[in-house]
């Protein structure tokens, strides 16, 4: 009988390590990548050789063959690419390795692999990456009864007493009320994740705990942070590459997404053209003249450049954990407001692709560039908010509703002549009955007044918001206006012929 499925939260704390259990954990983490690399290695062999089958083939095409599923994964197994038969590969493996990792951590590494692989099998990644020495890894149990296993005070790894055993003691914070609270729930498993920090490796343990995270409470009041809004109320959300803009019943704004990211983004430009200065000065024969790379060439690095790598690395990781952190507290918002989330149904993979059709520039004659909006992804990540939000909606037993985007057309649709009108990128104004109004909080005002099918625009519902929706405009306009920001200011940047807007 299968295990009932139970929500379940994560909550990370740090291990408390001295040096000699601090090479244990590094040894057991070097073992977990070579057992991770080899399952990995043994499934892209089995998906090759998949591949190769005719039989495959021809029922992959035909999707109307009776019986074609079961006949499929038939042929799999006769390959050796399945789940389980990872697992009986990897045992042999973990018995030579049995002081250091258990049956089922060596299960869960294999389970990770065959997951990657598949992603290549339904193209859904065009690579697998293999794990590189100084990559950070985790290990993870199934249960916390045997192998890794928390206690309530202390993380076990291995039996008691035998050799490569741990008992770590897991430093909770006195006066860490959340992290108390969490730990009266049960415990489902535990991970352990090796990071490089500033250089040096830090080892913690991540709880998956059974239930919903506890509510967060403020330290001098004690009343709930952020409380969840109970009334159901609607948000709606026009999600762009680097900006947001949220519009609700009683509040309407446009941010930058993870705006604090960007002093550190510009520092990391500058550590990457001195990089790659080093990396020619000390390989002047690995560049043809026109200073492209040759193919095949072997690279010496110098002592700074290392340095400076490291360096690098250990700024990518403060700068996803800022973004992290801000799309976090961006989503609290968020739910403040309300609880029936609506967002524009994007693929931002595609937006990340360059351009296919190649365009002149009218004014010099040269090649436009083919990128888009690559960079701005990478940076500002909205599909993590949208992820983030869906993630807290699923502990209300809620999610992320997502209109259809060609059947709404949010950003070319006028609710008071039922007209679409398309616009031009760089165009960030609407002309409603002769006011101007912000094109992205426009959208996002349409988005939030769907109908519940989502394929269509309440007309009814935006005209008895409109009166308050153009009320918190024009301060959320007003405020942008005095704003330092240069991202914002160019989303609202002044027109030569923009009325004040007044609701009518």
């Amino acid at each position: 009988m299968a295990k009932a499925k139970t929500p379940s939260y994560v909550l990370e704390l740090e291990l408390q390590t001295n040096q000699a259990e601090r090479v244990i954990l590094e040894k057991k983490i070097k073992i977990a990548k070579q057992i991770y690399n080899a399952c990995l290695g043994f499934a892209l062999k089995r998906l090759a050789e998949l591949r190769s089958d005719k039989e495959y083939h021809v029922l992959v095409a035909d999707k109307s063959a009776k019986g074609r599923t079961k006949r499929l994964k038939e042929i799999e197994r006769s390959h050796g690419y399945s789940e389980y038969q990872l697992h009986a590969f990897v045992a042999p493996m973990q018995a030579k390795y049995a002081k250091n990792m258990g049956s089922l951590e060596a299960q869960k590494l294999a389970t990770r692999a065959f997951k990657s692989v598949e992603k290549l099998k339904y193209h859904q990644a065009k690579r697998v990456h293999f794990k590189r020495p100084f990559d950070d890894m985790s290990v993870e149990n199934k249960n916390n009864a045997t192998g890794i296993r928390f206690d309530g005070e202390f993380l076990l790894w291995g039996k008691k007493n035998a050799k490569g055993s741990l008992k770590l003691k897991v430093f909770i914070k006195p006066n860490d009320e959340y992290a108390h609270m969490a730990l009266c729930d049960k415990t489902k498993y535990c991970r352990v994740v090796m990071r490089e920090i500033r250089g040096k490796p830090r080892f913690f343990v991540q709880l998956i705990q059974e239930g919903l995270p506890p509510t967060k409470r403020d330290k001098d009041t004690g009343l709930e942070k952020n409380p969840v809004d109970t009334f159901n109320s609607r948000v709606g959300i026009d999600m762009g590459t680097s900006t947001g803009a949220v519009v609700s019943e009683d509040k309407i704004q446009l941010v930058e997404l993870a705006e604090a990211c960007k002093a550190d983004a510009k520092e990391l430009r500058r550590m990457e053209r001195a990089m790659d200065r080093s990396k020619r000065a000390t390989n002047p024969h690995n560049f043809k003249e026109n200073g492209v790379v040759k193919k095949g060439v072997k690279w010496s690095f110098s002592n700074r450049y290392m340095k400076r790598k490291a360096k690098r690395k250990d700024l990518h990781r403060k700068i996803a954990t800022k973004r992290k952190q801000a799309h976090e507290e961006l989503a609290n918002d968020i739910l403040s407001q309300g609880s029936d989330v609506r967002v524009e149904t994007m693929r931002f993979q595609s937006l990340q692709k360059k351009a296919k059709k190649t365009t002149r520039n009218k004014k010099n004659g040269r090649i436009d560039k083919k990128k888009r909006f690559g960079k701005s992804l990478l940076n500002h990540a909205p599909a993590m908010l949208i992820t983030i939000l869906d993630r807290k909606l699923g502990y209300q037993g809620k999610s992320v509703k997502k209109i259809d985007t060609y059947a709404t057309k949010a950003s070319q649709f006028n609710h008071k002549t039922g007209e679409y009108t398309k616009k031009q990128l760089e165009q960030r104004w609407n002309d409603i009955q002769g006011l101007s109004i912000q094109r992205d909080l426009y959208s996002a005002f349409l988005i939030g007044n769907t109908t519940d099918s989502l394929d269509s625009i309440d007309v009814d519902l935006c005209d008895s918001q409109w009166e308050q929706f153009v009320e918190l405009h024009n301060r959320e306009i007003a405020r942008l206006q005095q704003s330092t920001n240069k991202t914002l200011h160019w989303f609202v940047k002044p027109d030569k012929q923009r009325k004040t807007a007044v609701a009518v």
